[in-house]
């Protein structure tokens, strides 16, 4: 069966609706109906394999009496949230997207600063994000939803600002988009214990950012550590208080909580047609400590919240009180779940080589003059040899490299991707001819496995396409399985790891599918 065929034919499997009950307890009954509403809940960093592994019910409830695609991956590059979720909403590649990258070079002077111009992709803000999705012009699925059912919303929310600020760029002027805040001062709010973030974004409701220092106001101060900020590995990226987890002060519950909450209330109080919600905890612990981390601490123990095995349970629970709001509200019958992740993870097990020193992830795996983000000032070791050839712009590195030339001629290109064969851990070079990539090497200083050379052969010239655009990087270096720079635990990169996500689509009487087709974010 071609590929075409094949994602037909899952989606035909997804839309397949039977009176048979669904597993759910007190939903399995329902009548079979087409849905009014989806609802997508991504758990962000989370690999297929982790809801057996850890203690999450819910999820393995939706995905075993649901459609769940056998073979599901990120099918593009870079596999990192500043791309994931625009991909999904937009069904686009990455060079069809408006960027590419944790870097964005404006070539076109999109954004006015000046033409080859870099930006912090994480740190663009709703109405960049906006411009560069308006330059290519294309439609996202709040698009698709509003033409539907006209005065309707489509929700976007999260704790991270990048997902709500690239879904919502170009947005209709009713939607919703929900991030925290920057921090605010302890003063304005002593009841916080310290510095503190809020909802914000385009369109907030009053009821969650009124009266201030409520509910959903958190702490954020980055001497709340739980530790992390000491202990080696999690050092590299440590927690600021209860962004990203809940925290222990029952009515300032931050992290998966805060998001699952907030989503809650909006569910009753909108009239909404989609919503997308980002549960980002699964990510920052597997930054910390490696996907692979299975410590489970006592109960109470402050570095609990901490460890992935906790943040897995706590987004499962959130899962769960989404699915049981949408039941108490009627609204769960009409309304299609979607289960998936933005990437996958490795654990930089056989050669890290990032700084192992607090707050280091990313200031030396990247390097560029870069005005939105001063972390790119000085690169590792590694990569050294790179900016010292003199034609550097900038570099981005994570489970993967990727190179900005100054010179951006062919004879360039080709002399990058030659010393790139040289930097530790890359396992095959590209060179960017226009709209695809030109394989330069797989015989580098890093041998390829065989397991590896298995799944590059199938994979790899595909993945390293879906960035070919004129403001996607000059050069690219794929790096090998449990190899990285950046944080101990990571993505970005063509690994298989990296690439393997859940996709799981679930509604009341749908009919229980595996396909084995290969499925991608963008099929979503």
């Amino acid at each position: 069966m071609g590929r075409l065929s094949a994602r037909r034919g899952f989606l035909a499997a997804c839309l397949a609706v039977t009176a048979v009950g669904a597993a759910l307890p007190a939903a399995a009954q329902a009548t079979a109906a087409k849905p009014k509403r989806v609802l997508i809940v991504l758990f962000d960093g989370m690999r297929p394999e982790m809801a057996d592994r850890f203690n999450m019910p819910n999820f393995r409830a939706l995905r075993d009496s649901g459609v769940s695609a056998q073979n599901a991956q990120v099918g593009h590059l870079l596999s990192t949230t500043v791309i994931a979720h625009n991909a999904i909403v937009s069904g686009l590649q990455p060079r069809h997207m408006g960027w590419t990258d944790e870097v964005y070079r404006d070539t076109g002077n999109v954004l006015g600063a000046g033409a080859d111009t870099l930006y912090s992709t994480g740190l663009l803000t709703t109405a960049q994000f906006g411009a560069l999705a308006a330059s290519q012009s294309y439609p996202k699925l709040a698009d698709y939803l509003r033409a539907r059912t006209p005065g309707s919303k489509f929700v976007m929310i999260g704790w991270k600002s990048y997902p709500s600020d690239s879904v919502d760029g170009n947005s209709g002027p009713d939607d919703i988009a929900i991030r925290m805040s920057s921090r605010g001062a302890a003063a304005d709010c002593p009841n916080l214990g310290g510095r503190w973030r809020s909802p914000f974004g385009h369109n907030v409701p009053t009821y969650l950012t009124q009266p201030a220092c409520g509910r959903y106001y958190v702490n954020s101060d980055s001497a709340n550590d739980y530790g992390t900020a000491t202990t080696s590995p999690a050092w590299v990226y440590p927690l600021d208080g209860n962004r990203s987890v809940p925290g222990f002060d029952a009515e300032h519950l931050g992290g998966d909580t805060w998001v699952a909450d907030a989503a809650s209330e909006m569910m009753g109080r909108e009239n909404w047609n989609g919503m997308f919600v980002t549960l980002g905890g699964m990510d920052k612990a597997s930054h910390m400590w490696g996907p692979d981390d299975s410590t489970a601490l006592p109960p109470g123990d402050p570095a609990e919240q901490t460890r992935l095995a906790f943040e897995a349970h706590n987004a499962d629970a959130q899962l769960g009180k989404l699915v049981a709001r949408l039941r108490e509200l009627g609204q769960l019958d009409e309304t299609l779940i979607v289960l998936t992740a933005d990437h996958g993870f490795q654990s930089n097990s056989r050669a890290w080589y990032g700084d192992d020193a607090p707050g280091q992830a990313w200031v030396r795996s990247t390097y560029g003059n870069i005005p939105n983000d001063t972390n790119y000032v000085d690169v590792l070791p590694g990569l050294r040899p790179l900016v010292d050839a003199g034609n550097m712009q900038s570099i981005s590195s994570g489970t993967i490299v990727t190179e900005y030339l100054i010179d951006k001629s062919r004879a360039q290109k080709r002399a990058a991707a030659r010393l790139t064969r040289s930097v530790p851990g890359v396992i095959a070079t590209y060179w960017r001819d226009g709209s695809r990539y030109v394989l330069d090497s797989s015989h580098t200083a890093t041998p390829m496995s065989a397991s590896e050379r298995t799944w590059w052969n199938a994979n790899a010239q595909s993945l390293v396409n879906t960035m070919a655009a004129d403001y996607g990087p000059d050069v690219i270096g794929l790096v090998a399985d449990r190899i990285g720079y950046g944080a101990y635990g990571d993505h970005g990169g063509a690994q298989e790891a990296v690439q393997r996500i859940p996709i799981v689509f679930w509604t009341p009487g749908i009919k229980r599918a595996r396909p084995t087709a290969t499925i991608r974010q963008r099929d979503i």
